[in-house]
């Protein structure tokens, strides 16, 4: 469709990274951290499970999903007798909807098999009530409060289900069963934390630094951007804006040249992991 557009000169862009277009490297970068495999299908659907409307709906055989799941959204899950997962056939799955969607909870409901329960679909079609400033969905004839931030993830370990086109119709099915490359990243990783401990701690250090300092960068630009827009004189007697856009200046050269650092290690160490590469490759046939 690229020549479509370019014809009647609506601008195109070339060689669009849908990732990177959606996500920043920040965000992903915080993702990795918690869990979510490096590979390009793993931040798709990461993008997916953030950005989708609906409540995600995850394939998830090797488990990977929950594990990320779980780690990024720990500040906000409820625990039960020392358990934070739910099962659908947990008989009070009703009072722990009721729980998380008041008090803006994540419920993270494990044990989907081909179908989620009737008494779900209020709220996965968010049938949402307002009472003067009160949020509501009756679920099952009982009035529950609803809270903005409430949020709900269904999880199921078959490679393979049999889901109905109304059922996929409501939520945002996600499929995160492990491609070869992705395997093979991840076995690489398991093979250099059992040869070389040391240099895959410091990958992961190098990774963080660089994951907080593009931060830096990214809210140094908003900053600046703030600044300038909500500015309505002239720039150059504005002393706080001059004083802001040197300091902005500085920081960013500093946070730039940490980055480069840091640019050097991670080439580095990916030079010394692909010497274990051919064992990762074959664990991953």
């Amino acid at each position: 469709f690229s020549a479509d557009c370019e014809a009647p000169m609506v601008p195109v862009t070339r060689n669009l990274d849908v990732i990177s277009f959606l996500a920043d490297i920040a965000t992903i970068g915080d993702w990795n951290i918690d869990g979510l495999p490096t590979d390009p299908l793993s931040s798709q659907n990461g993008i997916l499970v953030t950005s989708s409307t609906r409540y995600p709906l995850l394939i998830d055989p090797q488990g990977q999903a929950l594990s990320w799941i779980k780690s990024k959204e720990r500040s906000s899950l409820p625990v039960w007798n020392g358990q934070n997962l739910v099962d659908l056939s947990d008989p009070k799955l009703k009072d722990k909807l009721e729980f998380c969607m008041g008090d803006g909870k994540t419920l993270i409901i494990v044990g989907v098999e081909d179908e989620i329960d009737p008494m779900l679909n209020p709220v996965m079609e968010k049938e949402i009530v307002k009472k003067g400033s009160r949020l509501y969905i009756n679920v099952s004839d009982r009035l529950m409060d609803y809270h903005p931030d409430f949020k709900m993830f269904f999880i199921t370990r078959l490679p393979n289900p049999s889901f109905s086109p109304e059922l996929q119709a409501k939520t945002t099915l996600i499929d995160f069963t492990v491609t070869q490359k992705g395997l093979e990243e991840q076995l690489l990783g398991k093979v250099i934390s059992k040869e070389q401990k040391a240099l895959e701690e410091q990958l992961t250090q190098v990774l963080e630094d660089v994951n907080s300092n593009t931060k830096s960068l990214l809210l140094l630009d908003a900053s600046l951007l703030e600044r300038l827009t909500s500015n309505s004189g002239n720039l150059l007697e504005d002393t706080q804006l001059v004083a802001v856009l040197a300091n902005t200046k500085a920081k960013a050269s500093e946070v730039n040249a940490k980055l480069i650092a840091a640019d050097e290690t991670r080439t580095n160490i990916a030079e010394k992991r692909e010497q274990f590469r051919p064992a990762a490759t074959r664990g991953s046939v």
